[in-house]
């Protein structure tokens, strides 16, 4: 994948075993090539969603996201209609959480999987707002150990699964909801084609956010196209992205 190139992965693992890269690596320079860098403006644009179309006050955000608000040290905004610092990117998490919610139009969410999950952050939320009966991270060898350690850290609730892509069985029968912020979209399509069929065609709901655009293009990765996934995915369809974080990026949900 693009983030496979990159200093992400051993960044990523070093921050997994090395407790002093722990405390920091969400301000780490390589790894917030990849991940925690939500915008001030864009952290305000969440904000707004999650207090005026969720109805969330003040104190319930901070309740929510308290787990995302110090471990790795992130970066913190002082935003306009909060009374207290904020990481963006918890916001940003919280917004998709509610997303979801409003999708599903269930406080259940069942067996989960998350195709590139960063730290475990999107889960972390997930697990406030749902009751999940499972969660199966896929990611690389290297982020899976950052994963486990962040959510040991964290006291996530829910039974979880922490596996690459090879390692999942293609006979697993289904999965109840998947999901994939901007992941899936960074990948070629001979591994797209993968998560397809191990994953993806077996999952009865999916919210995926894309950044590879009509066409299928992410920087040079050939991926495939907005109209190759909907005839491959039964009942999706392509929403847009709000806020829009780049000019071709959508949503793509069943």
């Amino acid at each position: 994948s693009a983030s496979e190139r990159l200093d992400y992965p051993e960044l990523a693992l070093k921050a997994a075993i090395n407790p002093n890269i722990y405390k920091i690596f969400r301000r780490h320079h390589d790894y917030t090539k990849i991940l925690e860098h939500v915008t001030e403006d864009l952290g305000n644009k969440y904000l707004n969603i999650i207090l005026d179309k969720y109805a969330l006050s003040a104190e319930e955000i901070r309740e929510i996201i308290a787990p995302l608000q110090e471990i790795g040290s992130p970066k913190k905004y002082n935003l306009k209609r909060l009374d207290y610092s904020v990481s963006t990117t918890a916001l940003r998490y919280l917004k998709v959480a509610l997303d979801i919610k409003q999708q599903v139009a269930s406080s259940r969410l069942g067996n989960v999987v998350e195709i590139g999950c960063g730290y475990g952050g999107q889960a972390l939320i997930l697990d406030k707002i749902f009751k999940i009966d499972s969660y199966t991270f896929i990611d690389l060898w290297q982020v899976n150990m950052l994963i486990k350690r962040f959510l040991e850290d964290a006291s996530f609730r829910t039974y979880y699964n922490i596996s690459t892509l090879s390692e999942i069985n293609p006979n697993h029968s289904e999965w109840d909801f998947v999901i994939s912020n901007y992941a899936f979209s960074e990948l070629p399509e001979i591994i797209q084609e993968n998560y397809l069929h191990k994953v993806i065609t077996k999952s009865k709901q999916g919210y995926m956010i894309m950044n590879s655009g009509e066409k299928g293009e992410f920087g040079e990765v050939k991926s495939y196209s907005q109209n190759e996934l909907t005839d491959k995915i039964k009942s999706s369809k392509i929403n847009s992205e709000v806020p829009l974080t780049a000019p071709s990026n959508y949503l793509l949900t069943w």
